[in-house]
């Protein structure tokens, strides 16, 4: 069973809320700090704790620590993590058909969290918000190692689009240093252009995702990249254009 601990909460910990939002198992709860009198989060529920790493991405002081779980192991394989779901959910998903109007409701769900999610991010960094995505890109790569095993950037592209195919599609390009990636459908344009005001490949909802592939790229290259903002030229189509810094 996962541990989940604030370390040196009194010192580090914002009171942004954010784990306590973002939980799906309500781990945390805000609560007074009796040293301070600021707002802080509790692990209230450790036991609930699913492994899921949520809190552990988002915490903007890197105050949470979690133990006693296997982070190479398929979340969905763990027999313990299934009934935690079921238990959450309330019903066994695993027998359930979904219809289209499932996946409408879903894709609502995850629109209004990501936006949110997005806002809340952005009120906390403010222009600390790059590194965040540049960070959580970088714990990405430790969590998929058997692309390290290739030895040619090239080679360990491939790795990635193997694994993601099941989640998203890309086509990359390396020039001069620099790699292009195209990404069809984009995941993020119907949300960015349904649920926000803003443009997408400007928005950022996008900005996060550019930050985050960044950071991912990087770790895999050994090369601090940048990104450079290419707003989509066609519809469901995202184009990220890595450069050295």
């Amino acid at each position: 069973m996962p541990t989940v601990e604030i370390i040196n909460d009194e010192k580090n910990c914002r009171g942004c809320s954010m784990c306590v939002d973002e939980c799906p198992v309500k781990v945390f709860d805000r609560v007074n700090n009796p040293k301070t009198g600021h707002k802080m989060a509790k692990v209230s529920r450790s036991d609930d704790c699913m492994g899921c790493f949520s809190c552990y991405y988002l915490c903007p002081s890197q105050c949470i620590k979690i133990s006693d779980v296997d982070m190479q192991r398929p979340f969905y394989r763990i027999d313990e993590n299934i009934s935690l779901v079921k238990r959450f959910l309330g019903v066994d998903t695993t027998s359930k058909d979904l219809v289209e109007a499932d996946w409408e409701e879903a894709y609502k769900d995850v629109s209004m969290t990501l936006v949110s999610l997005s806002k809340a991010i952005k009120f906390n960094m403010g222009r600390g918000i790059r590194k965040l995505g540049d960070r959580a890109g970088k714990l990405a790569a430790s969590h998929i190692p058997e692309v390290f095993e290739e030895r040619e950037l090239a080679d360990r592209l491939k790795r990635l689009q193997q694994r993601f195919r099941h989640s998203f599609d890309f086509e990359f390009e390396i020039q001069d240093g620099n790699i292009n990636f195209t990404f069809a459908p984009c995941s993020l344009f119907r949300i960015v252009e349904n649920e926000t005001t803003e443009k997408p490949g400007n928005a950022l909802l996008c900005q996060l995702f550019h930050d985050f592939w960044a950071g991912l790229i990087g770790a895999y290259s050994g090369v601090n990249y940048r990104h450079v903002a290419i707003p989509c030229s066609r519809k469901e189509v995202c184009v990220v254009f890595l450069s050295p810094k």
